[in-house]
């Protein structure tokens, strides 16, 4: 008799647990939500879908629970189980992985043309409002009915962007969940004036309560109140993750990080003038924000003191940091249902058999570039993989 899977949620995560069940041999119905499934994965990568990034670490995820995904469920083997879905894919400079033609539309119509292909059952505008385990079946209530199948997926991401928070239909099962804060988004500061718009490639530190908590390279959106931009991104997921009192944040910005102090003072002394010592070096915006926060002397010559003090801004220019920024503005949601009733090698429930959780519904969550849509995958993939000889 073939096993029923109920899969609740139909992103990422949801619909790689649904192609992967379905080739092997399950009956699999998609409960999703919205009006119609992958909506959220659309809009990953700026619409290019990020897929993951060949140079992926543990440390970039906030919790070493997913070494064991990780080690098994490689980028070369997510990579490799696209290519047999017929996703060719290219791989950037800085190691992120798309759709070859860079297209999120490539992924989503991939998924939907093998759920096709097998079967797959996918019921849309369907609001989950609870399940139940009785005698070794499952009944999940619905806005469209009760459904009942032998395993439940819980695939219900996040409310970060355009998604909804599910993480409540499992509390009745045992299954706590982590309070949630909001990340891969803006900074909010309103530290930066008249620059809206502007780009600059830095290296930004960030400082909680006086402590250093992270520092990478990368480029930098300023935006009216907020620092927006990949590393800004990276960052923000440093700042969400920090669980204790937050009294003070700051970012601390080098905007010439692969040049010295010493180097930037002498090129500023020796052949700038003091009437615009920055320009071609820095946008107008941003040096119009360093002289600004320079204390220095205002005449017209260009002394080495002044180049120094100058100089010594343009590598330490400090922006305070108000906050993150909503839910809608967000990527992720930091936080979730709890890993500690959780089997992580193979994603089940340990209080309740037959109940699988994936993806970012789970207080799992990576650094921008790769890392959060490589959970969904590599958590799908172990969640099915003990099937493999279900035919």
């Amino acid at each position: 008799m073939t096993e029923e899977i109920l899969i609740v949620g139909g992103g990422a995560s949801g619909m790689m647990c649904a192609c992967r069940f379905a080739k092997r041999g399950f009956k699999v119905t998609v409960l999703e939500k919205s009006d119609r499934v992958g909506k959220k994965l659309l809009a990953t990568g700026n619409g290019k879908c990020n897929l993951t990034n060949v140079n992926i670490k543990i440390e970039d995820y906030n919790s070493d629970e997913v070494k064991w995904a990780l080690l098994r469920y490689s980028p070369k083997r997510v990579i490799s189980e696209f290519e047999s879905m017929g996703l060719m894919t290219r791989t950037d400079s800085e190691g992120r992985v798309y759709p070859y033609c860079e297209s999120a539309n490539a992924v989503l119509n991939t998924f939907l043309r093998v759920m096709e292909e097998y079967g797959v059952n996918i019921v849309t505008n369907c609001v989950v409002g609870g399940m139940t385990n009785r005698d070794g079946k499952w009944t999940v209530m619905s806005s469209k009915g009760n459904y009942v199948a032998d395993k439940v997926v819980v695939a219900t991401g996040s409310d970060a962007t355009m998604g909804f928070n599910s993480h409540n239909i499992t509390r009745s099962q045992g299954h706590k969940v982590t309070p949630i804060r909001y990340a891969i988004g803006p900074l909010l500061t309103d530290s930066v004036k008249g620059a809206n718009g502007v780009r600059a490639k830095a290296h930004a530190t960030m400082y909680i309560n006086g402590q250093e908590v992270m520092g990478e390279k990368g480029e930098l959106l300023f935006k009216d109140n907020a620092l927006s931009g990949i590393l800004a991104f990276r960052l923000s997921s440093a700042l969400a993750r920090y669980r204790s009192e937050v009294n003070s944040c700051k970012v601390v910005i080098d905007f010439f990080p692969d040049k010295s102090f010493e180097e930037v003072a002498d090129f500023l002394h020796k052949y700038c003038s003091a009437a615009s010592p920055l320009q071609g070096m820095l946008h107008k915006a941003i040096a119009q924000n360093i002289f600004a926060r320079t204390p220095m002397d205002r005449s017209l010559i260009m002394s080495r003191k002044k180049a120094e003090d100058i100089a010594y801004t343009c590598k330490n220019f400090e922006v305070d940091i108000k906050g993150l920024s909503d839910r809608l503005n967000s990527q992720v949601a930091c936080g979730g249902i709890s890993l500690d009733r959780i089997d992580m090698i193979t994603m089940r429930s340990r209080n309740t058999k037959g109940l699988i959780f994936v993806g970012e519904c789970l207080d799992i969550d990576g650094l921008c570039g790769g890392g959060n849509l490589h959970w969904a995958w590599a958590s799908a993939m172990a969640a099915t993989e003990e099937y493999d000889n279900v035919k």
